[in-house]
């Protein structure tokens, strides 16, 4: 549904049909557009246009609320992630046989996440939350991608670079296909082989990785550096916080963030609240700053 507001009525979480009046900011120069950031909302308001058009079915309306059609968004994100884990098996069969696997051949499950998070994160981040045994390492993989295309474009990153770290978040958990699955689906602890066969999983997935054409320098980042922390008492190379890269931060906040959100079959989860507040207690995990943006970024989308 399409509606009239004024300027000074703007808020983050708007779909942006069309600006009535001169606009000319280039970080906003598409005319259709999801409104992410505050410090966009702001200068929307103070730009001194007249009006916007909003479409509720694909954004927030007045009340904060989407007035989209959950039943038929709840539908497409389905179809989504069901397609998206289908190309994702594909690939990662292809590398369990020694086959190798280019940027490209992930690049649909990139555009059809960030559709999904354009019509509705709420609705699509909320599916890839309910995991199956058999479904966990590739279903996490798209939730953690979605994650990071979410939260780095709250950042205003370039397209380029949000696109590359979604490609990230798909296969940072590629060494976990050398894990066996009696292993990773294990409910209760787990003894000294078996942690050190799950530590291992980022130098594997690295090595895996460094053997593919053309893979970007960002990927293999996230997929080496996802369990490191600031203290550096993570793995797998007990880095110093000086040496964990931005990419690399972004990615632990979004991993951990949606292990510790997602319905599993052995353990209930935690909401977004908990999830949040657990994460900003745990001193010398994650980049604070960042995380306290993260918050943020899932408060502007609704995401609970």
């Amino acid at each position: 549904m399409l509606k009239r507001i004024e300027a000074r009525q703007v808020r983050t979480g708007m779909f942006v049909e069309a600006i009535e009046g001169a606009w000319q900011d280039p970080l906003l120069s598409k005319r259709r557009f999801l409104l992410r950031r505050e410090v966009d909302a702001q200068k929307l308001r103070r730009s001194g246009i007249e009006a916007v058009i909003i479409n509720t079915s694909r954004g927030v309306d007045l009340n904060g609320l989407s007035g989209g059609n959950t039943e038929i968004d709840t539908k497409a994100a389905r179809e989504t992630i069901q397609k998206s884990m289908q190309v994702l098996e594909g690939v990662f069969g292809r590398l369990q046989h020694g086959d190798g696997i280019s940027v490209d051949q992930v690049a649909p499950v990139i555009s059809s996440v960030s559709k999904s998070l354009d019509q509705n994160p709420t609705v699509f981040l909320s599916v890839t939350r309910l995991k199956s045994k058999d479904e966990t390492t590739f279903l996490h993989s798209i939730s953690v991608s979605a994650l990071m295309i979410l939260f780095s474009r709250h950042l205003g990153l370039d397209e380029a670079t949000v696109q590359m770290l979604g490609t990230a978040g798909l296969l940072h958990d590629v060494g976990k296909l050398e894990i066996p699955l009696e292993v990773l689906n294990k409910e209760g602890p787990l003894d000294e082989n078996e942690i050190k066969m799950i530590r291992d999983h980022p130098e594997k997935g690295h090595a895996i990785l460094s053997r593919q054409e053309g893979m970007s320098e960002i990927v293999l980042d996230v997929c080496l550096n996802h369990h490191e922390r600031l203290d550096g008492k993570g793995y797998p190379r007990k880095l110093s916080e000086t040496q964990v890269s931005f990419h690399a931060r972004l990615a632990a906040i979004c991993d951990v963030y949606d292990a510790v959100t997602s319905v599993r079959p052995y353990r209930a989860p935690w909401n977004a609240s908990q999830a949040l507040k657990w994460m900003l207690g745990s001193e010398g995990h994650f980049d604070r700053r960042l995380l306290k943006k993260f918050a943020l970024c899932l408060s502007v989308a609704a995401v609970g």
